[in-house]
């Protein structure tokens, strides 16, 4: 198996690629460095975390991401050369959507290289940090060098747990036996043959098209499938209030029944509204968008 370093190297360059396909510049990665993580990873504060699941070797990897370095991607990917601020929750639900393809992407070269199954490898923004393995962390960042002077940088962190997975970083040198020397041995080996050049035909690059402003890289996403959800309403019961519920039973939930209900776009809220009933179906009308979280 590849060295860690080395896989790290390959995970990075995965992430330029589709970083640069969603921003449309070139991107190249740079130099990684190790720099361990002792402690728990907080999923709050300046950092944006990921988190991928590889099945196929059931390991986990935690990727992080600057709140900062991604309020300039959206910026990009939205049109404009400058940072959107702020992330509001629009802009959060966009950058959930970038590092989750990133974290994907890497996730599928290190499985590529190191001959695991790539089947239902899938990241998303992880906003509870009691769902991260726990420390100490194997860890490596990168800048991601693009066009505009931007160079985001991200970070990759090994558990334990995911590096036994991966087995030893290191490569095992192979012993190599003594025998005696025979006639047999002797013999000189027959020559080489000297394969012919191979012959390619020239490749012509596909141009990229521009997207129009406020448009932008957006087109890249607009398919992705979003989970959205609609909250009536909230509550906490003991487990033994739980398993006593009946048919016919009745729990009260933490809003009144004037009090919107909450949308959420991937876990991220976005808008509050009110119940409807559109041809004989339970709708959502939107009376709130961006609200403060409170």
């Amino acid at each position: 198996m590849m060295q860690i370093d080395n896989l790290a190297d390959a995970m990075f360059a995965a992430a330029a690629t589709v970083l640069g396909r969603l921003v449309e510049q070139s991107a190249v990665a740079g130099a990684s460095i190790r720099a361990d993580h002792e402690g728990s990873i907080h999923t709050e504060g300046d950092e944006l975390v990921a988190l991928a699941d590889i099945p196929s070797i059931a390991a986990q990897l935690v990727v992080r991401f600057q709140r900062e370095d991604l309020a300039h991607i959206v910026g990009l990917m939205l049109g404009g050369e400058e940072s959107v601020g702020e992330l509001g929750p629009m802009q959060l639900s966009i950058a959930s959507e970038t590092v989750s393809q990133i974290a994907v992407a890497m996730a599928e070269r290190l499985a590529e290289n190191i001959g695991a199954g790539m089947a239902g490898i899938h990241a998303e923004l992880c906003s509870d940090a009691t769902l991260l393995p726990p420390p100490p962390f194997q860890s490596y960042s990168a800048p991601v060098q693009l066009e505009n002077d931007l160079a985001p940088r991200i970070a990759v962190d090994f558990a334990a747990i995911t590096l036994s997975k991966l087995g030893s970083a290191e490569e095992p040198v192979p012993a190599v036996a003594s025998a005696p020397a025979t006639a047999a041995a002797a013999k000189p080996a027959p020559a080489p043959v000297a394969a012919a050049p191979a012959q390619f035909a020239p490749i012509v690059p596909t141009q990229a098209k521009k997207a129009p402003a406020g448009q932008a890289n957006l087109d890249l996403v607009h398919d992705v499938p979003l989970q959205v959800r609609a909250i009536l309403g909230k509550t906490v019961m003991q487990l033994r209030d739980v398993v006593s519920l009946q048919q016919g039973s009745v729990f009260e939930l933490d809003k009144l029944a004037v009090d919107p209900i909450d949308i959420y776009v991937n876990n991220i809220l976005i808008a509050r509204g009110e119940v409807v009933v559109v041809d004989d179906k339970y709708a959502v009308k939107i009376s709130e968008l961006n609200p403060q979280v409170g």
